[in-house]
């Protein structure tokens, strides 16, 4: 079992790669595959919900966006990046996932603005060769698990100039159906999150940067026929690293008609921390 001293920089970077999974090909694919109902998702009226409360929250820290230089990590279709250049932000978008970038421009072109595309991993952008040492006001990172240890998040505090924006999961990422199904399709109760915000925040700390932290949560209850339940779960198992193999989608389709064979309730609870780094 790894232990933590709670001062010590390499021993946070240490338990933290411990839980992380390798990014690249396997993650693009499911990206490309995801990108049309992450779109539907991201850009709709729950994901504004989402997205605008956090630029209010990085304005009232201080960051302007006016002729900022932005660059957006793992942009997927534009959900930060659109409002962002809405605001007068010159944004570099940074995505692995083709299909996202393409959906990104449509985006941006349906609101009139435009915005540099780079279609790339994290993991392979060596920021001298781009350029990019400090040359951004704002590096923006949501969600990204591409930021999964020391070295990649010191290459984005190294592309800021003034701010750096993280955010991953707070402790909590509940899904009735998920936690339901997770011994029939993996055995055992479902595990912890592996992805967890309390790395970088650790880290950051130890190294005695100067930042803004914040917790929410975010619940959410809805009804769904079993067609679009199973079609929604389908969707969510590679998420959850719950892998798809020649019976899964059938064990899944079993399991909600004998239980849910009407409607069934949807029920989400996730906790989400938010980090500026003012630097």
């Amino acid at each position: 079992m790894l232990t933590v001293n709670i001062k010590d920089c390499s021993s946070w970077d240490q338990v933290w790669q411990h839980t992380q999974k390798q990014h690249g090909d396997l993650a693009i694919t499911m990206w490309n595959n995801r990108a049309q109902s992450f779109a539907g998702n991201v850009l709709g009226d729950a994901g504004k919900k989402r997205t605008e409360p956090i630029i209010q929250w990085l304005e009232q820290l201080g960051v302007s966006f006016e002729g900022a230089t932005v660059l957006d990590i793992g942009s997927g279709p534009g959900a930060f990046a659109v409002p962002f250049a809405l605001r007068s932000a010159q944004v570099t978008a940074l995505d692995p996932s083709s299909a996202m970038l393409e959906l990104l421009q449509q985006n941006a072109h349906s609101h009139g603005v435009v915005i540099d595309g780079k279609e790339a991993l994290w993991e392979d952008i060596h920021v001298d060769r781009e350029g990019w040492n400090q040359a951004f006001d704002l590096v923006f990172a949501s969600m990204c698990p591409a930021i999964s240890s020391w070295q990649y998040l010191e290459k984005a505090l190294q592309c800021a100039r003034k701010y750096c924006f993280l955010s991953m999961y707070a402790g909590k990422r509940e899904h009735n159906l998920i936690r339901e199904l997770w011994p029939l399709l993996m055995g055992g109760e479902q595990p912890d999150m592996r992805l967890d915000i309390v790395y970088m925040l650790n880290i950051l700390y130890a190294r005695q940067y100067q930042f803004e932290f914040r917790v929410f949560e975010e619940q959410r209850d809805v009804l769904m026929s079993p067609e679009e339940a199973l079609e929604s779960i389908m969707k969510l198992l590679p998420v959850h690293r719950i892998p798809i193999v020649a019976d899964t989608k059938q064990k899944v389709q079993s399991y909600v008609a004998e239980k849910y064979p009407n409607s069934v309730p949807i029920q989400t609870a996730t906790r989400f921390g938010h980090i500026l780094v003012t630097l």
